[in-house]
């Protein structure tokens, strides 16, 4: 029976009918938030630089950038680096990077049971995620380098398929939800360094983020020679994170370059969305309308407190290592899933209603543990001639997570073993002009150790008659792989 031809008479409820248009009404707003945000705001957020590295040369040293070897993009790596005395004032990099998610299939699990749908129902999970494509872009200048080397330094990230892509993601159907849309939005990055003397170099930047205010009424009319209609405001507030960097250059006369020492701490930024919904829908013709109201919340993106901790060791004019510890303060993680919070109606009568109004269930996320994790990192550098240096990095990601998803949810975070590999080209004339120039390249390759989910007995609510959601069980893993290239300018 549809909505649209309800009657007095007839059996369909008043319940299922306001879920129908309370479905289409928020999907739709949700959407259109969704939009404005992007299209209004560059600060949207996506930490490609923690998770992959900026430039080629970072990229395949695992992620290796706080030791003053990122160039163009010291303004994400290491600020600091950008106070680095040089005979080059401007310093100019521009690179792609391709990463493509491969997780393990899904399948024959509970998608829905009677915690949030009127039966259970058996499918496979979709585990086809986006593709991390885009443009990296970096510049630093010398505003006074006759003064402490003041530099200023921009670092950016533009995705290709879209300007922005944001998704929630699942809350309790499994989701691998590092993995859904943190490297799908733009990333813009400023910092500015100086020289402290004696090797003794500072830098600061700020890392962008915003909150996003919308508001929404909606009046949804489901009888003829009628119409529908919607209005939508938002407002939004840039936020700002900012970061601090230390580097110690060696002093040695004889090489300069023989060994660093570098540190970078990071504040948290979240994205914040809050969504205000008045709305009403028209369910018994001309007779009476059902007013439904509810606030959602959620944190489209959130970058953790990080502090990052690294060295560089020349043994020989041709080997030169590395190492870097991250130790990031995920305890304090916001998920990004979409929170429907006190809802409510008036003007209901008939089934379902008590007192006047229809009992509308509020959105609920599961208790998920997160914790702090240490990253270490290794990269090596072999110089075969002026021309050609060959990289080689390896680093490991422990999970977010403080357990497997075998209870309530099925949030999914395998920990990682990250190796890379990578090629330099040092030439000093670019398409027939002097000018001093860096061709990079790097394939990397991250694998997800396999993890096992075997779903406790009973739903998400304690009715031993019901399998919880992702029942009876899967293996979740996977791997990303990739690569990218990036051409540095100096002048």
């Amino acid at each position: 029976m549809s909505c649209t031809k309800l009657n007095f008479g007839t059996r369909v409820s008043i319940t299922k009918c306001v879920a129908k248009w309370v479905r289409g009404s928020v999907a739709s707003i949700f959407l259109f938030s969704i939009l404005n945000s992007t299209l209004t705001s560059y600060q949207a957020q996506a930490n490609v630089g923690e998770a992959f590295g900026f430039g080629s040369r970072v990229a395949g040293l695992a992620g290796i950038g706080t030791v003053g070897n990122a160039g163009a993009f010291s303004a994400y790596h290491n600020p600091a680096a950008l106070g680095v005395p040089s005979d080059k004032r401007l310093l100019f990099s521009w690179g792609m990077v391709y990463m493509q998610p491969n997780f393990l299939p899904i399948n024959n699990v509970v998608t829905q049971n009677l915690f949030n749908a009127d039966a259970d129902t058996v499918a496979n999970v979709n585990t086809t995620y986006r593709n991390t494509a885009g443009q990296e872009l970096g510049l630093s200048y010398q505003l006074f380098p006759e003064y402490m080397n003041i530099t200023a330094g921009l670092v950016a990230f533009v995705p290709y398929d879209a300007l922005a892509y944001m998704d929630t993601g699942e809350s309790y159907v499994p989701e691998y939800f590092m993995y859904r849309a943190r490297t799908q939005r733009p990333q813009v990055e400023f910092a500015v360094g100086a020289n402290l003397g004696k090797g003794f170099h500072f830098g600061a930047g700020v890392h962008f983020g915003f909150s996003l205010t919308g508001n929404a009424s909606v009046f949804i009319n489901t009888i003829t020679n009628t119409t529908s209609s919607m209005r939508f405001i938002a407002s939004m507030q840039p936020k700002a994170g900012p970061y601090f960097g230390l580097l110690y250059k060696s002093q040695s006369e004889s090489d300069p370059d023989r060994y660093n020492l570098g540190a970078v701490f990071r504040f948290p930024v979240s994205s914040l969305n809050t969504m205000v919904l008045s709305s009403a829908a028209r369910v018994f013709g001309n007779f009476a309308a059902v007013d439904f109201n509810f606030t959602a919340l959620s944190t489209l993106f959130y970058d953790p407190m990080a502090l990052e901790l690294g060295g560089a060791y020349k043994f020989f004019s041709w080997w030169k290592a590395y190492a870097q510890v991250d130790y990031q303060f995920w305890s304090a993680f916001q998920a990004p899933a979409l929170v429907i919070q006190q809802p409510q109606t008036t003007n209901c009568s008939g089934s379902g209603c008590t007192g006047g109004s229809l009992n509308i269930s509020p959105g609920s996320f599961p208790a998920y543990q997160y914790v702090d994790v240490v990253v270490p990192r290794f990269g090596e550098e072999f110089y075969l001639n002026e021309i050609t240096t060959i990289r080689l990095g390896y680093a490991y990601r422990p999970s977010i997570l403080g357990s497997v998803s075998n209870g309530n949810g099925n949030y999914l975070d395998p920990p990682k073993h990250m190796a890379s590999l990578g090629l330099g080209l040092n030439y000093k004339h670019f398409l027939g002009f002097e000018a001093t120039n860096q061709i990079d390249f790097h394939l990397a390759y991250q694998y997800l150790i396999q993890q096992t989910i075997s779903k406790t007995a009973g739903n998400e609510v304690g009715n031993a008659a019901d399998p919880k959601i992702g029942s009876p069980g899967y293996v979740a893993g996977g791997s990303v792989y990739g690569g990218g290239v990036s051409l540095s300018l100096l002048f």
